[in-house]
């Protein structure tokens, strides 16, 4: 009976619409046979870079974040409670931002950033918009002296059902005349800081988060975000201690990387 209950279990699971999806399995499955390596080499891409943004020889830019102040955790957490609405929501963050791009204008920084005010954690952020996560109240887990992180579960097959950045990336380019820097966790450190359903490699879960990613980086360059930056801190957190199994770790976390911005 407990055998059967289990195998009932599984099947359940396997055929739940929470759990599947079809046209996600689809594309990861049809980058089978591909390396994703870009078409054009380094010197084509500095040139149209250069023709595009007209950058100095060594340009100056900054990670990304700006320090998460009392005042911004205040607004993020009454706007979670309710306690304000999203047109005050909206308003401060984009408050804090102009403050942010002033700040890198007067500085003379090259390619500006919007300071990420908006974001609690960079896996956390984009783990709330897939789907196939979900998330835990209070399961606070440390990542290194006092810093505490609540990794996402991820459940069922990623998918990305709306744009996750390019409002507050286009908010911002449209404070400033200097490019705007768009910034995306990559896929490899989504997974890797994450509690990963075992019913699938770790690499197929990593293809479908690639597959959003790559769908976020495409809409930010439509909306005319020209410098996207995406940030796979995590890459060789994954990497197996068996050094027999290193080398296929190393080959699906490159390639999950170019998926997500090879076009």
């Amino acid at each position: 009976a407990f055998f059967s209950d289990n195998a009932a279990a599984q099947a359940s699971r396997k055929c739940s619409p929470r759990v599947t999806n079809e046209s996600v399995q689809k594309a990861a499955a049809a980058l089978k046979g591909s390396d994703h390596r870009r078409a054009t080499n380094v010197s084509a891409r500095l040139d149209a870079q250069q023709k595009k943004l007209n950058l100095p020889i060594l340009p100056t830019t900054t990670i990304g974040s700006f320090p998460q102040t009392i005042e911004l955790r205040r607004v993020r957490r009454e706007y979670k409670a309710k306690k304000i609405s999203e047109d005050e929501y909206v308003k401060a963050i984009k408050e804090e931002i102009n403050k942010v791009v002033k700040l890198q204008e007067d500085l003379d920084i090259d390619v500006l950033v919007h300071g990420e005010p908006e974001r609690n954690d960079m896996v956390e952020y984009f783990g709330e918009q897939l789907s196939g996560f979900a998330f835990t109240v209070n399961g606070w887990v440390q990542s290194y002296g006092s810093r505490c992180v609540k990794p996402p579960i991820i459940y069922g097959d990623v998918s990305r059902p709306n744009p996750m950045t390019v409002f507050w990336s286009s908010a911002a380019q449209s404070m400033t005349a200097r490019p705007m820097k768009g910034m995306l966790t990559g896929p490899v450190t989504i997974l890797n800081w994450s509690f990963v359903r075992n019913d699938q490699p770790r690499h197929e879960t990593c293809y479908q988060i690639a597959l959003s990613i790559k769908d976020e980086v495409e809409d930010l360059e439509k909306a005319g975000i020209n410098v996207i930056q995406i940030d796979e801190a995590a890459l060789r957190e994954g990497l197996p201690l068996r050094k027999s199994e290193q080398a296929f770790y190393l080959d699906w976390a490159v390639h999950s990387f170019r998926i997500t911005k090879a076009d």
